[in-house]
């Protein structure tokens, strides 16, 4: 697990991590930005994920499709790292880090 702090008193950031391959040549797209504190990055990932669950829910209870229902599963588990992280970016500020 990485450490979730830069410093003593200063809160981790995002990384530039590519993603979204465009084309046959694998290139990407998109990025996430870099800088961005920790906290900020997975509350938008956790909203994110909030919609996305509740888009394939419907989709999977409209064709009832066991297959959307295992990825509602998998989607609920990465959410709740997700929110998990989250939730320790915070205590470890709180704690000490700003």
């Amino acid at each position: 697990m990485p450490n979730i702090t830069t410093g003593s008193h200063s809160p981790a950031v995002t990384l530039s991590i590519p993603f979204h391959t465009c084309n046959p040549n694998q290139t990407r797209l998109f990025a996430v930005l870099p800088g961005v504190p920790l906290s900020d990055a997975l509350e938008a990932a956790s909203c994110t994920l909030a919609a996305v669950i509740s888009v394939v829910r419907g989709a999977a209870q409209e064709h009832d499709d066991e297959t959307l229902f295992g990825a509602i599963f998998q989607i609920e588990a990465v959410k709740a790292i997700v929110d998990s992280a989250g939730l320790a970016t915070r205590a470890e500020n709180l704690e000490g880090g700003e």
